[in-house]
């Protein structure tokens, strides 16, 4: 299959997930964060909850044409991607416990026919769909042009505080939702250089949101890092047009009914 026929980029394509799962360790590659992530976006988290709605099939040459990918591997690549991600767990903390739980719970790469079919796993459902309050939106075209995971990563964890320009979090919750390493922990002055600063100059540069940032001490000792950023404006809502009311119409719908109930649904993204 040739690269030269991509198929098109859909700039509408929405990331939503329960403000529990954002904060949560994802344990993800940089390709498989990008994998898992247009999976997520090709979702509808306003369904209910079915077998059908939680599996989701992505096309090679829709992968590479959402990240512009041009590598010759890129095939080889998101075999492995899709293979590593039985292998991948979220971490949930729960007070003093820690829960592990997979992201998916069938994988499949269909050899020559360059697509991949990812199943979520069912206990992730109430974290995915049905979302009305308490979750986190983005448009996957924002983050998808950054190339560090931890870029990434800050970037979620911004977009949930989106209305306020604020996020405030307690340094041992910034490396827990980060994954970051143990030699990062132990000293913060490497934190701060390897991913830190370069979190914050990849997102200002390449999604030109203005993050600055200040650690809090507690004596000597840094205990809470501080964000803040201009308050994200309407730009994140659903672009709601024909062709998005058709496709995402109910059954028994009115042209009208679906585009009033879908306008409504779009606005609670920013709440």
């Amino acid at each position: 299959m040739s690269l030269s026929n991509l198929a098109k980029k859909d700039d509408r394509q929405q990331v939503s997930m329960s403000n529990a799962l954002v904060r949560a360790a994802h344990g993800l590659s940089l390709q498989e964060k990008r994998l898992l992530m247009l999976a997520v976006a090709k979702l509808d988290s306003r369904l209910p909850v079915t077998p059908q709605n939680m599996t989701v099939e992505i096309n090679v040459t829709e992968f590479a044409s959402e990240y512009d990918i041009t590598s010759k591997t890129l095939y080889s690549e998101a075999k492995a991607a899709t293979e590593q991600l039985m292998n991948r767990y979220i971490r949930f903390r729960d007070g003093k416990s820690e829960i592990r739980m997979q992201w998916v719970g069938r994988a499949t790469y269909k050899e020559g026919e360059g697509l991949i079919e990812l199943v979520f796993w069912h206990e992730l459902s109430p974290m995915l769909f049905e979302l009305e309050r308490q979750f986190t939106s983005y448009r996957l075209g924002r983050a998808g042009g950054l190339r560090s995971k931890y870029a990434w990563r800050l970037f979620e964890l911004l977009m949930q505080f989106k209305k306020t320009g604020y996020l405030k979090i307690p340094l041992d919750d910034f490396h827990h939702s980060m994954d970051t390493p143990k030699s990062m922990r132990s000293k913060f002055t490497n934190l701060t250089a390897r991913v830190i600063e370069p979190a914050v100059k990849e997102i200002r540069e390449k999604d030109g949101l203005k993050v600055t940032w200040q650690p809090i001490k507690e004596g000597r000792k840094v205990t809470t890092l501080e964000f803040k950023f201009p308050v994200e404006q309407q730009h994140e809502l659903f672009k709601i047009d024909k062709a998005f009311i058709e496709k995402h119409a109910r059954p028994g719908e009115s042209y009208e009914q679906a585009g009033k109930r879908l306008r409504e649904e779009a606005k609670k993204q920013t709440k």
